[in-house]
């Protein structure tokens, strides 16, 4: 008995072991399968499903304006992608999946199109479901890219929008199963479109690469530092871990005011197109740059090029990188220095010889050269009111010509020929000096330099120098970015700077303040057109040829005006300039016109007073009441504290009904009880009633009321006094 026992003990246990062995045995074989067979499949899995090093993307800092507004922001965007195909290493399971996934697409593609079309208008549902088509047949056809479909195209999509269609029938439930999925890319968006696009800059496709502008001069505050974390997988989820954290980068505060930007950047198109209006005219570049003279922040920078298709774009910053000769506005820094030198007094005069000089055997001319009313003796401030090319030039080399290097080393000393690197590419100024023997140095060099000659000056340098004299000689360093930001914490910050405490005499500059003043605001100086009836302007024009090929023919002209306002106590410095051929050749005509209405709109919009100075302490403030609840009206007076009188048998007290008549007089509002009886059967009159009264009104002759609008009763769609129906609907406009 106990041997048949054990043997069936024995039994058992062999019966453990053999199954254990073949449960072994089919390990062994998995395992080999996995290894030699479905190498390459795990392998890929594995590296899908489980990263050792994930690279973490920081995001890139914002660029603000000068009250904080966003400018220049990342923002996730989004390209949408279909998989047409299932893939499991299991054929039968591949097949299952891949029926269900074909059925689901073929039994909801209306469905599924249908709610595309609501979140992506611009193309249809047909459009949607050809798609969807065509990609399930480049699928069956095994075609190229029926993995990688576009669906919407290449174009991108917002998050907003993203999150939309996450969230419609089918494609929200079902995004997996169906194979949508999309690609994130980060986008750098400029909040008011192409508003001072080109000095806010761009970036290439890949956040951290910049390409220019405030982007690229401040990409290392702006990029952040990247982190890492790995991904592991748990299940069937995916969980990703960080190991070390992104740093965000740091937003930079601009100087630039986004009212003052689009101000400048209108006035300087509206020019450009009426320029190209004119016979012959073709504006090709307008620059507009506007400075706040006691810190030298640049409030707006305008870069306008027109492209091949004849619009105008942010292309290229010219107002930093265009070293040209600057021309007549040239010649209120050539007048400074002499008169800070003591050659010239404000009182001198020069014969301007009508118009035409000869400097060795080279002529010189006036705009008015041979023509009646030449200029002939000028006072030095009409040789800068009439901007006499000859007058300018006579007055330097008959001072200056035995030492040239003193009236060059005066240029330097007012700061003209000092660079600013704002951003990468900001030209560098050529002023040059003659050397030991001069032989850099001609006869016609003095007097051409003078008018804005044989110098090569960017408008950033030009309006730099005449922010200095409207600030009462003081120059600043321009200022484009005030502060870097880590949210509200300031991470640095950068000062107003001066580089130079006085670039002239207290009386050099209050002479040529006077004859800049002069220029725009007498009534035969040239910049007249920049003049404001509301505050006084200073400032000069400048016209001059642009120089191609060695040759000053062909090149067309460069029209400037350079300026601050109000003259007497000066806030802003602005400088409008213009290429050009043909048109209107004048540089009061063209950039003169624009910079009038920059500072027209620019004063306008800093005009502010407060609202206790428009107040007439002898006016009464008598509002308009409507007759009604005059209970009502008169808690509403007496809260406004409005001169009311009571005429009413009834006591005042909030929410009772007094009806009643108002009188309004020029002193108080007089409120009189009335009788409240309305027409029985007949339909009241209530225009001119408030919604509150006139619903009173027409309920109590058994009307029901409906009504539209706001205000005031204008019209009733039941005429006064005819029969009313009880329960019939009178309809009520308010306005």
């Amino acid at each position: 008995m106990q041997k048949s026992k054990d043997n069936r003990i024995i039994s058992r246990y062999f019966t453990i072991i053999i199954f254990m062995a073949i449960v072994g045995i089919a390990i062994l074989i998995k395992a080999f399968s996995v290894m030699v067979f479905e190498r390459n499949y795990w392998r890929e899995v594995g590296n899908y499903g489980a990263k050792d090093s994930v690279a973490i993307a920081p995001k890139r800092g914002n660029i603000l304006s000068d009250d904080g507004q966003l400018m220049a922001t990342s923002a996730p965007q989004y390209t949408l992608f279909m998989d047409f195909w299932v893939t499991d290493s299991d054929e039968g399971r591949r097949q299952k999946a891949q029926h269900r996934r074909d059925t689901l697409i073929k039994n909801n593609l209306t469905v599924i199109c249908e709610g595309l079309h609501r979140v992506l208008p611009d193309k249809s549902v047909e459009e949607f479901k050809r798609t969807f088509r065509e990609g399930m047949a480049a699928k069956d056809a095994r075609s190229k890219g029926y993995r990688h479909w576009p669906i919407y195209g290449h174009k991108r999509i917002s998050y907003a929008q993203y999150k939309e269609i996450t969230e419609l029938p089918v494609l929200g439930e079902y995004m997996n199963s169906i194979g949508l999925f999309t690609e994130k890319n980060i986008e750098r968006k400029k909040i008011f479109g192409s508003l001072a696009r080109r000095t806010l800059g761009d970036v290439y496709a890949k956040v951290d690469s910049a390409k220019n502008g405030i982007e690229l001069a401040y990409d290392s505050y702006l990029r952040g530092k990247p982190g890492w974390g790995h991904e592991k997988k748990a299940g069937k989820q995916t969980v990703y871990v960080v190991d070390k954290p992104a740093v965000d980068g740091y937003d930079v505060r601009t100087t630039l005011n986004v009212e003052i930007q689009d101000i400048a950047e209108k006035a300087v198109l509206d020019m450009l197109h009426l320029q190209n209006t004119r016979p012959g005219g073709n504006a090709r570049t307008g620059v507009a740059i506007v400075m706040e003279v006691a810190t030298g922040d640049v409030k707006a920078m305008v870069n306008m090029s027109r492209a091949d298709d004849g619009n105008y774009y942010e292309l290229k910053n010219n107002a930093l990188t265009d070293i040209l000769e600057p021309g007549s506005t040239f010649k209120t820094a050539s007048l400074l220095v002499a008169l800070n030198d003591k050659k010239i007094s404000f009182n001198d005069s020069i014969d301007a010889n009508k118009g035409l000089y000869k400097f060795g055997t080279t002529p010189m001319k006036d705009h008015n050269a041979g023509k009646p009313g030449a200029y002939g003796m000028l006072s030095v401030p009409q040789v800068l009111m009439y901007s006499s090319n000859v007058g300018t030039a006579r007055l330097i080399n008959e001072n200056y010509k035995d030492n040239p290097e003193k009236f060059v080393e005066g240029l330097h000393r007012m700061g003209l020929a000092t660079h600013f690197p704002l951003l990468p590419g900001t030209g560098r100024p050529v002023i040059r000096k003659p050397n030991a023997n001069k032989s850099n140095w001609s006869a016609t060099a003095l007097p051409w330099m003078s008018i804005g000659y044989e110098t090569q000056i960017a408008p950033i340098n030009i309006v730099s120098f005449y922010n200095a004299i409207a600030n009462n000689g003081k120059f600043m360093k321009p200022r484009l970015v005030s502060a870097i930001l880590d949210g509200d914490r300031v991470v640095e910050e950068f000062e107003p700077e001066v580089l130079i405490d006085k670039i002239a005499s207290q009386q050099a500059l209050n002479d040529i303040t006077k004859m800049l003043t002069m220029v725009v605001n007498e009534p035969t100086g040239l910049g007249s057109q920049a003049k404001s009836d509301d505050f006084l302007v200073a400032g000069k024009t400048g016209t001059a040829q642009i120089a191609q090929g060695g040759q000053l023919r062909g090149g067309g002209h460069q029209l400037s005006f350079c300026g601050f306002f109000p003259a007497d106590n000066p806030k802003y410095t602005c400088i409008v300039s213009m290429q050009t051929s043909g048109g209107m050749i004048s540089g009061g005509g063209v950039a003169g016109v624009a910079f009038g209405e920059i500072a027209k709109h620019v004063m306008a919009r800093d005009a502010r007073r407060d609202i206790s100075e428009l107040v007439d302490s002898t006016a009464i403030f008598i509002p308009e009441v409507m007759r009604g609840n005059i209970a009502d009206a008169r808690y509403v007076l007496d809260k406004l504290d409005v001169r009311h009188a009571w005429n009413a048998d009834k006591a005042y007290s909030k929410g009772k009904l007094v009806w009643g008549k108002v009188e309004n007089t020029e002193k108080q509002v007089l409120l009189t009880e009335v009788d409240f009886a309305p027409a029985e059967g007949k339909v009241s009159n209530v225009k001119g009633l408030g919604a509150k009264d006139a619903v009173y009104m027409l309920e109590a002759c058994g009307l029901r009321v409906q009504l539209s609008g706001m205000g005031k009763v204008y019209s009733q769609s039941l005429s006064p006094g005819s029969t009313a129906k009880k329960g019939q609907t009178v309809y009520l406009r308010l306005k």
